[in-house]
């Protein structure tokens, strides 16, 4: 009898397991063509990001979750029953600092991060998949609180009773059922949805992997053909100085020896030496700004008080009558090519001295402020402003938002500014109304020298 016993019951186990098999079988299949469907939708669109959440549903569905969020640096997007934005934050911070390993699982996350109490009705269980070693990139996924009894044979926690005679347990009384209730628990994650994600996240990996070595590429590409603009306009720009200069040169001898000329032929002789001048002015500057790209930094400590006070100075000696108040802040020292930073102020400066022309009391303001990593540096007026919709426009050659006729120039001023500032790893962007003036701005690094970022 004790065989028979023996033999069903290697029966029934070897059975069990081939059933077991079977669902996680089917269960892998199920998955897969989840994770095929996903795979199709990343495949089509320009970032993964924008893949995995075209159908939030089938996200979830992978990991037969309730929730999801997705996690690329700053950026966080939740889909379905996932904790708030905040203490995403939180759990994200935490999972970075204490689990460094591509897939961490958990069906009591109170248990490992007691914060997460506060919304286990939400996340009582996580699975996290890691997408980046360097940043905080991570695919999240929720289960909610699932309450559970389970019922003991006996109280683990029941002391012995003394009865008459010596201690002894009563086995009538110790196996008596005993219910426990566990909280703050969800469904455990089986071996084929965590096989699932782990194939999900190589997959990523594999189009990340990729889109990467395109840029480099079209960077690479993008670098040589930068190089080869720079060298044919610092050429045409360099034969086209001669004759512009004998074209002035010329008409002027024209205008100077020749007497017999009428009135309108002197008139043409005039628009034809301005004209020629604003074309050679335009030469120069498009020289100088493909010179920009070329020259190699020579960075120092600069005191920027100095330097703007030194601009100033210049540029009042060509604003004479005007009335200009300036408003100067105290300026944090610099670290940048003394000569390179000084064509990026007095752009700045004398473009916000050019369009207050219009204004009776002009009000022109420089300051900074000390951020954690940069110093944000910034020049104010009260001039013509501009429309922010064509904001974008601004810092690109030749562009202008003015008529020339209104305000002089060549449309070269800011993108040198832009690439200066570029060159010493900062940024540039502007602030502006029409008729209510405008505010440029410019960072540059906290650090103790300055990088070549052309």
């Amino acid at each position: 009898m004790r065989n028979a016993c023996d033999l069903l019951t290697q029966i029934f186990s070897t059975q069990a397991a081939a059933r077991e098999r079977a669902v996680n079988a089917e269960e892998r299949i199920h998955l897969g063509s989840v994770q095929t469907r996903l795979l199709g939708l990343m495949a089509a669109e320009e970032h993964f990001v924008d893949g995995l959440l075209h159908d939030p549903d089938e996200l979830m569905a992978v990991a037969r979750a309730s929730g999801a969020a997705v996690v690329t640096g700053d950026h966080i997007w939740r889909v379905g029953a996932a904790p708030p934005e905040p203490r995403l934050r939180e759990l994200i911070a935490w999972l970075s600092a204490n689990h460094r390993e591509d897939i961490f699982a958990t069906d009591s996350l109170c248990g490992v991060f007691p914060p997460a109490q506060a919304y286990a009705d939400t996340a009582s269980g996580l699975l996290a998949v890691s997408i980046s070693k360097v940043h905080a990139s991570y695919i999240l996924w929720f289960r909610p609180e699932v309450v559970q009894t389970v019922k003991w044979g006996g109280d683990p926690t029941k002391p012995v009773e003394d009865g008459p005679g010596p201690a002894r347990l009563h086995p009538r009384k110790s196996f008596e059922v005993w219910k426990e209730i566990l909280r703050h628990r969800s469904l455990p994650w089986k071996p084929s949805e965590i096989g699932t994600v782990k194939e999900l996240r190589n997959a990523i990996l594999g189009i990340v992997l990729r889109k990467a070595e395109e840029l480099a590429l079209l960077s690479g590409e993008l670098q040589r053909s930068n190089k080869e603009l720079e060298a044919f306009s610092y050429s045409v720009s360099h034969d086209l100085r001669a004759p512009f200069r004998h074209i002035v040169g010329y008409a002027e001898l024209l205008k100077s020896h020749e007497g017999g000329l009428s009135d309108r032929g002197r008139r043409y002789i005039e628009t034809i030496i301005e004209s020629a001048f604003s074309a050679g002015t335009l030469v120069d500057n498009l020289l100088n700004f493909s010179q920009m790209g070329r020259t190699a930094l020579k960075p120092r400590r600069l005191n920027m008080n100095d330097l703007v006070a030194d601009v100033q100075k210049h540029l009042m000696g060509e604003a004479t009558g005007r009335r200009i108040e300036w408003r100067l802040h105290d300026l944090a020292p610099a670290v940048a090519d003394p000569i390179l930073l000084r064509v990026a102020v007095e752009n700045l400066l004398s473009n916000a001295v050019k369009y207050t022309g219009t204004r009776e009391q002009v009000v022109i303001e420089i300051g900074c402020r000390r951020e954690p990593d940069e110093t944000v540096y910034f020049v104010k007026d009260n001039g013509v402003g501009f429309d922010m919709a064509y904001v974008s426009k601004l810092f690109g050659v030749f562009q202008r938002l003015h008529r020339i006729e209104e305000f002089e120039g060549t449309g070269i001023g800011l993108a040198n500014v832009r690439r200066i500032v570029e060159r010493h790893g900062g940024r540039t962007w502007a602030e502006g109304m029409l008729d209510a003036g405008a505010t440029f701005f410019f960072t540059l690094p906290n650090a103790t020298g300055a990088r070549d970022h052309a």
